[in-house]
């Protein structure tokens, strides 16, 4: 039987290297266009970035505020997003 639509990309979002973006909703990553995958962008940044719980994060050029949930989400931290081209409401 072939694999469902959520089956496929599930698997072709599904990284090893990124074990914590890879649980999340990939339909949800998908309809949340801004480049390139960026979950998988703010987790390669955490390799080298230590944030503690509760600091205070400001993620400019959010676009769809992805990165901004993963970053409250993993790491506890409180987050101000905002981008020029989307509307707060939106997200």
């Amino acid at each position: 039987m072939p694999p469902t639509t959520q089956e496929a990309l599930r698997t072709a979002l599904a990284r090893e290297r990124y074990p914590r973006s890879s649980a999340y909703d990939p339909e949800w990553v998908v309809e949340r266009p801004m480049g390139p995958h960026p979950l998988w962008c703010v987790e390669s940044l955490m390799e080298v970035l230590t944030l503690e719980p509760g600091m205070r994060v400001l993620d400019l050029g959010c676009g769809a505020a992805v990165s901004s949930v993963f970053l409250a989400r993993e790491y506890s931290v409180e987050v101000r997003a905002a981008d020029l081209w989307t509307d707060p409401s939106d997200n």
